[in-house]
């Protein structure tokens, strides 16, 4: 005889047996009986079958009876019923609230009949539990829990975080000697205040991208090429690309290059470490500019190298050697406009550059940043288009000119560098989206890549322009502001350095953020000035965050 069950006030299902349809009582205050209502609820409770039979084979059949807490499926919702359902008897589950072990499921069948819902939705419920291993069936015994659960989804839900008690992971020397993003910086001025007019350094003005255009163009290449663009890809990267940049570079950078030249990068961070890879061995010499692009003395000595700064002087990096001091394996430079003084290498110092590095048997990394944004003249010719003993490897990006999270670059290698950079380039990530790089290819190829920098270093001239007016007017007596000929930011010069402290907390206090020209410097003395990018921001939107900043900083100084 089976043992009486007590409902007290709430709705009990008893699993009677494998072969037996699925009794629900209901007390008798709830009256009458609710099968398909807007939201099935049902409480179900783990019922264990009592028996006085000693048979040794019916005692193995005795199982624990599983069901769930209240499962309510809601027809109204938009989360389909066999999704609630999988969810819900996953939840109760991993939730601990029963004993595991041979607790047995009620049938499809009776479950559906007991919901008011179809067998099929049920099944598919079923069929996920099985398949992410909650679930055991038992061929004429029915359906478990699994043992164990799935730890992943027990322990992430139901564990407490355990007192951290190991020690720290035994890191390598090659992480532990990263430098931090701004090594030597005076001042953090962090992410403060609301989103608006920051003066952030080297961001150009997304919301002028041809967004339009752009879509058009990847709609037209993936019509064309459609599934041949969603397969694996050259490590060399898109042949039109290549053809396309080369053609550009030729006539517009003065560059000396054939496509087969060419290796598409994810951006220059990424062509530095193919370049140091390819020649930097581990504790050989890498130059960098001081003050220079703080990203080159973390990749390159994360690659290995022993990071040396050279100082910098109007005209560009200089080269002088110790007697006792080794002879660099690559020489980082930045010719066309230093970052992050802004000056232009003479001629007469990128050739002496180039005769050092094939003295030392040394190879030149030219980041050609932002040299399309030339507002005195027209842009100067690289620095690659004057090397005609193949010792400079040039390396541009589209995260200025279009937008950097399109994560598009290239090199443009000497051919003896060529095969040893795609092999690099094919063990860090294989190649970029082909999708991208078809888009590019057309974007160049149809003129809108070159009326994009037209169109864009007209409005940058004229931000340009607007920021030295205002700037000068509201702050001259704080700062001499340094006007390079290219780029899209400015070096301010603070006067009376001991103020520089009471700038700082005045930037953090409005939420602007120029950055410390003290976080590019590595071994030089620190200078008091301030980096202010211009670009992204409107006329209104500069005269406002430059009166805000003057204000405030005139008010904190009386």
């Amino acid at each position: 005889m089976d043992s009486e069950f007590a409902l007290q006030g709430k709705l009990l299902t008893e699993w009677q047996s494998v072969n037996r349809p699925l009794k629900v009582k209901w007390p008798d205050h709830l009256g009458g009986d609710l099968r398909r209502p807007a939201v099935s609820v049902i409480t179900i409770r783990i019922v264990k079958r009592v028996t006085n039979r000693n048979s040794s084979q019916k005692k193995r059949r005795r199982h624990s009876i599983l069901a769930f807490e209240m499962v309510r499926l809601d027809r109204a919702a938009a989360e389909p019923l066999h999704q609630q359902l999988y969810r819900q008897i996953r939840d109760e589950l991993v939730s601990g609230s029963f004993n595991n072990n041979s607790s047995r499921l009620p049938s499809s069948r009776a479950l559906a009949a007991d919901l008011g819902i179809s067998r099929f939705t049920v099944n598919l419920a079923f069929s996920r539990l099985h398949a992410e291993g909650y679930l055991q069936s038992k061929i004429g015994s029915g359906t478990f829990v699994s043992e164990p659960l799935p730890e992943t989804f027990l322990g992430a839900r139901t564990a407490k975080a355990a007192p951290h008690t190991e020690r720290a992971p035994r890191l390598s020397h090659r992480v532990k000697n990263i430098p931090d993003q701004r090594v030597g910086k005076q001042f953090d001025f962090g992410i403060a205040g609301p989103p608006g007019v920051s003066f952030v350094p080297a961001v150009a003005a997304l919301d002028e991208f041809p967004i339009e255009i752009w879509e058009r163009l990847r709609a037209q290449v993936l019509a064309q090429k459609g599934a041949h663009l969603l397969q694996y890809a050259s490590s060399r990267g898109d042949p039109d690309l290549r053809k396309a940049l080369a053609t550009y570079l030729g006539d517009y950078r003065g560059a000396r290059c054939h496509p087969d030249q060419i290796i598409i990068t994810a951006g220059t961070q990424q062509a530095m470490m193919i370049s140091a890879m390819a020649l930097v061995n581990r504790g050989e010499v890498a130059w960098i500019e001081d003050p220079g692009f703080y990203q080159a003395r973390r990749t390159f000595g994360f690659a290995g190298a022993t990071v040396v700064p050279r100082p910098v002087d109007r005209e560009g990096i200089t080269i002088a050697r110790p007697s006792k001091q080794r002879s660099p394996k690559i020489i980082y430079v930045t010719p066309s406009h230093q970052f992050p003084l802004g000056t232009t290498m003479s001629l007469a110092r990128r050739t002496a550059l180039i005769d050092f590095a094939r003295a030392c048997d040394a190879y030149i990394f030219e980041d050609d940043h932002n040299s399309e944004f030339r507002y005195t003249g027209p842009p100067l010719p690289c620095l690659q288009g004057l090397d005609n003993v193949g010792r400079v490897i040039y390396s541009g990006t589209m995260s200025k000119i279009l937008y950097p999270s399109l994560r598009l670059g290239y090199i443009l290698a000497p051919e003896q560098l060529v095969e040893p950079m795609i092999k690099i380039r094919a063990v860090m990530d294989q190649h970029s989206p082909a999708i991208d790089q078809a888009t590019l290819a057309r974007f160049l190829t149809e003129g809108f890549f070159l009326s994009h920098i037209k169109r864009m270093r007209k409005l940058y001239s004229d931000r340009r322009e607007f920021f030295i007016e205002q700037f000068n007017k509201l702050l001259s007596k704080h700062f001499i502001l340094e006007i390079p000929e290219a780029g899209l930011h400015f070096v301010a010069w603070v006067r009376q350095k001991e103020q520089m402290p009471l700038i700082a907390r005045v930037c953090t206090e409005i939420g602007i953020r120029p950055s410390p020209l003290s976080s590019c410097f590595m071994k030089a003395e620190p200078e008091a000035a301030l980096t202010f990018g211009f670009a992204a921001w409107s006329r209104a939107q500069i005269r406002e965050g430059l009166s805000k900043f003057a204000a405030t900083l005139n008010s904190k100084l009386k």
